[in-house]
């Protein structure tokens, strides 16, 4: 038996503005910070039943051999009372016991060590501090566990980012900060594909290693490789997209919680959560399946943070079967052992998206989620990309099923022809050529995904030919020149104007599944304009049916473009979609043979070794 300090409490999140209190505290006070303390306003009431500030009790019994939990705090200054808290399955509130521990005026320190004792049906537990007519000052407070072993981990953090300093640099000093000090035997690897960083920035902790240009997947496989080639010297890898703003505090449970993992949880990843970057109290997703129909897509729905009934959710959430079986953790915040990594070996070169899934599925990972692990991240909406989207994804999920078997309750035929009609339907005849290329450059072969020049030439190419959005100003003068929007004015629109929907009765469904909007069987010109959401998962059939001009608005990054019918492009997508097919069902037994030889290949250590070798030398010259 032995303790451990497994989370400490925080008043929010160091080095960086505090602009989700909620998350830490709630109630009528404020804390604020002089020094290296904080102190709590006097007559408060403060309710710690937050994501980070309360402990995921049911987490910890289900994943660890936890046997006692209690709370220490070190407080001096003004009388308070410390009440204990918890939350279960209903709890909207968290739910304090009447007598609290009674905490007199001191201007020396006192501690208190407050076990718990918590019940079966016990979420979270939690506790609340109420400060009289005198401010409280907080020292070292933290919640600690009594574990039957505890493992030691040093994680190498693996961070892959291209040509955004800003934010790599911020989670470079909130690290360098606030984690190493506190576990010096971890280290970060920033693989810097832009080769844009001054290596000055890396120190004894933090390594900043130059790499081409080979995406997100190659950044992975690399910091893998030098993780995994200091034989001995890391027990778990943590891999961290670049494009966020972290929370040292869950790094460190992070590492806490791998320490005292039962063996049955061992093998499991990590999968940290993903909070909204605008609205930082939300919730967006953590673990991730494959949907039948060929989706990426969240396992929870979004859920508020700064609700004691969101973090309870969050926690008591129970997958249905066929997310357990096609689940995955998002490479944005997910640990996994490093003899995992040796046993599963190294990702799919894809370049982006999907390659996390696709590994997940490899190892047949089960995923631990637990409240405070995690980051915040730009949520999707705000950063669609139809490259990504339409050929990345295209792309990938057929190379990914043909190569390692990837997802095989998912219809990833389905899903492609689904976007290619949304697309249609919706004028947007640049993005669905873009399904097809992806589809195509999958039909080449795995020759294609081994030369990662012509990988990187390709994500460029669909960059380019994706429709490109242009600001407010721009959108306007180019209506002028339309007829059909002599009478718009982007000024004037609401929210409303763009995302309201009319739901649509049985024939209209009919006709606009026969008809393509006028551009299959029944062919019309059209007649007027509809201003629809940018994204292009939305489907606005009503607002689109029968018109000739539609105007998308990227409400957040305030552009824009229009689109107008084309029923000769409409007729060659939909010819050369046919045609694709009429090629994949001929040549399906030679595809699946290449690509299965390949799969064994491609995520193995020499494959990488060479592939990282090819793409600097074709990148220099």
């Amino acid at each position: 038996m032995g303790k451990i300090r497994f989370a400490n409490i925080i008043f929010e999140n160091s080095l960086q503005e505090d602009r989700h209190s909620r998350l830490f505290y709630r109630g009528s006070g404020q804390a604020w910070k002089e020094g290296k303390t904080y102190f709590l306003s006097p007559n408060s009431f403060f309710d710690f039943t937050t994501y980070f500030n309360s402990l995921s009790v049911g987490k910890l019994r289900l994943y660890t051999l936890t046997s006692s939990f209690s709370l220490h705090l070190e407080l001096r200054g003004g009388r308070c009372e410390i009440q204990k808290g918890r939350a279960g399955s209903f709890s909207h509130s968290g739910e304090f016991e009447k007598e609290g521990l009674s905490v007199s005026a001191s201007q020396e320190w006192q501690s208190f060590s407050i076990p718990f004792s918590p019940k079966e049906s016990d979420v979270l537990l939690s506790f609340a501090i109420k400060t009289h007519e005198e401010k409280v000052e907080v020292g070292q407070c933290y919640w600690e566990l009594e574990v039957e072993e505890k493992e030691d981990v040093r994680l190498a953090i693996v961070s892959t980012t291209f040509k955004k300093e800003a934010y790599i640099q911020k989670t470079i000093k909130a690290l360098k900060e606030d984690f190493f000090k506190d576990f010096e035997n971890c280290r970060l690897f920033v693989i810097d594909n832009g080769r844009s960083l001054d290596p000055s920035l890396g120190d004894e902790n933090i390594s900043i290693i130059a790499n081409p240009n080979v995406g997100g997947s190659g950044g992975f496989a690399r910091g893998m490789l030098e993780a995994t080639k200091r034989e001995g010297e890391f027990t778990h890898v943590l891999l961290m997209d670049d494009d966020v703003e972290i929370c040292p505090e869950s790094v460190k449970r992070t590492v806490r919680l791998l320490s005292i993992l039962k063996p049955e949880w061992k093998k499991a990843f990590v999968a940290g959560a993903m909070l909204n970057f605008d609205n930082q109290n939300l919730q967006m997703e953590d673990a991730g399946f494959m949907t039948k129909r060929g989706r990426f897509a969240p396992q929870k729905p979004v859920l508020g943070m700064d609700q004691v009934e969101g973090l309870v959710r969050n926690e008591t959430f129970e997958p249905l079967e066929e997310m357990k079986k096609q689940g995955y953790a998002s490479w944005w915040y997910c640990a996994i052992a490093v003899k995992e990594i040796e046993r599963v070996g190294l990702p799919l070169p894809l370049f982006l998206r999907g390659d996390d899934a696709e590994y997940s599925l490899r190892a047949g990972a089960k995923i631990i989620t637990m409240n405070s692990i995690g980051l915040w991240h730009m949520a999707f909406q705000v950063k669609y990309s139809a490259a990504v989207e339409r050929y990345q994804v295209v792309r990938n999920v057929f190379a990914a099923r043909f190569a390692t078997g990837f997802a095989p309750d998912s219809d990833f035929l389905f899903d492609m022809k689904n976007s290619i009609r949304l697309e249609l339907k919706k004028f947007g005849y640049d993005n669905a050529s873009l399904v097809l290329d992806g589809f195509e450059d999958f039909l080449k072969g795995p020759r294609f995904l081994s030369n990662p020049l012509r990988v990187q030439e390709a994500f460029i190419r669909a960059n380019k030919a994706q429709e490109q959005m242009v600001d407010f100003s721009t959108l306007q003068a180019r209506a002028s020149d339309i007829p059909e929007l002599q009478n718009f004015d982007v000024s004037s629109l609401s929210y409303q104007d763009i995302y309201f929907r009319r739901e649509r009765m049985l024939p209209e469904r009919i006709f606009d599944f026969a008809s393509q909007n006028g551009q299959r069987f029944v062919k019309t010109r059209g007649e007027g304009y509809a201003v629809i959401p940018a994204e292009g998962w939305d489907y606005p059939a009503s607002e689109i049916r029968g018109k000739r001009v539609l105007v998308l608005i990227d409400w957040f990054n305030q552009k824009g473009c229009i689109r107008t019918k084309d029923r000769e492009r409409f007729d060659q997508i939909s010819r050369r979609y046919e045609r694709d097919m009429r090629y994949f069902k001929t040549h399906l037994f030679h595809l699946k043979s290449i690509w299965a030889s390949a799969g064994m290949a491609f995520t193995t250590e020499r494959f990488w070794e060479g592939y990282l070798r090819r793409a600097k030398a074709l990148m220099e010259e």
